[in-house]
Formats: C-alpha cells, structure tokens, sequence
C-alpha cells in the first residue's frame, strides 16, 4: 500500500506535467489550475492562495502574469468594495478551453491505442479514485 500511496501523486503529477507541455497553452500547472478556478468563479487573492496552497506573494505574482497574458482581471466585489477578485476574461476562457480541448484531444489519442481491458481498468482506477478524493475531501 505504502508503494501506491506514493506512485498516486507522484504520477498524477507527471501526467499532467507531460500534458500541459505538449499543449499550444503556454501554462504551468499552477497557472491551469487557477484558470480552471476562475472559470467556476470570480475568487479573492487570498482564496486562490489557500486553494493552490502557496503564498499570498506567490499567487498575487502568478495573477500578474494571467493580467498581462489577458486572462484574468481584478475588480471590486459588488457586496463590498474593499475586497479585490480576480475574474476569468474572455481571452482567459478562450485559453482555457483551448487547453482543455487539446488535453481531451491528446488524452483521446493516447488512450487509443490501449487495449479495451486497459480502458476497463482505467475507468474503474477513476471511479475507486473518485471514491478516495471524496473521503479525503470530507476530512478537510
């Protein structure tokens, strides 16, 4: 178990690694995942922080750079106008769905090539890893 514990993450990681840099998308995986958090919903500075688990110095750095690439913006919520969000522009969603597209596309490639067995057994690794993010989730 402690062999599996491991190998999860680490290619997890790896898979996306991989993904993200055969993508015309010019993003880290930190920088997809904000995106993908941004398209749910405009969310504060310190909210994407916690979420990325990285310093509010580190997100506010990352945010610049999807302002100047025209993908994000921040403006004043409407309930209180001292607080800051960050929103998704139009470029912003356009650049993501082009990165989702081309992930589905490569993923759809891939797997392809697999055997039916093979897909059978992915299918069943998503739903037993659905089941352990959903427990590990309500622990938080």
């Amino acid at each position: 178990m402690d062999d599996i514990a491991v190998a999860l993450p680490q290619r997890a990681s790896s898979l996306l690694k991989l993904v993200l840099s055969r993508t015309s998308v010019p993003v880290s995986r930190t920088e997809a995942s904000v995106l993908s958090a941004l398209a749910e919903r405009p969310r504060r500075i310190t909210e994407l922080a916690a979420r990325e688990r990285v310093t509010q110095p580190a997100i506010t750095l990352l945010v610049n750079r999807l302002e100047q690439r025209g993908w994000a913006a921040r403006h004043a919520d409407q309930a209180d106008r001292r607080v800051v969000l960050v929103a998704l522009t139009d470029q912003g969603e356009d650049a993501l769905s082009r990165l989702r597209a081309e992930y589905r596309a490569l993923m759809h490639e891939e797997m392809a090539t697999l055997p039916d067995e093979d897909l059978d057994t992915l299918t069943q690794a998503i739903e037993i890893l659905d089941g352990l993010i959903e427990r590990l989730g309500g622990q938080e």
